[in-house]
């Protein structure tokens, strides 16, 4: 099955792909429809058909995978916590208090 063999074979450039779909960051949540479309997504840019079953059951192995690579922590039977460093939220920082705005100029009254 070449799909399934060619999502396989890439597992490492899927995480990234998926990034660009839809949020994931270290230890967010991603759920097993959002890995699924994923897949799809990833084949199609691949040039590769894949039917929705197909796709689930690749998605399965691929989330095997990736929990076996430590990648993905499993919550429950649908949904995973990521665990990919490289995908942490940068620190932001506070930004600085706005200075105090200078008083208006009194307007002066015509005579």
């Amino acid at each position: 099955m070449k799909a399934r063999d060619h999502i396989l074979t890439h597992s490492g450039d899927f995480l990234p792909f998926l990034r660009t779909r839809v949020p994931v960051f270290h230890l967010s949540n991603v759920f097993f429809r959002d890995i699924h479309y994923g897949v799809i997504a990833f084949a199609a840019e691949h040039r590769i058909r894949v039917g929705y079953t197909e796709a689930e059951d690749i998605t399965r192995r691929l989330i095997e995978r990736l929990e076996r690579e430590k990648l993905l922590v499993p919550i429950d039977s649908q949904s995973w916590s990521v665990n990919k460093e490289e995908f942490r939220k940068p620190a932001v920082k506070p930004a600085p208090a706005a200075a105090p705005a200078k008083p208006a100029a009194p307007v002066s009254q015509p005579a």
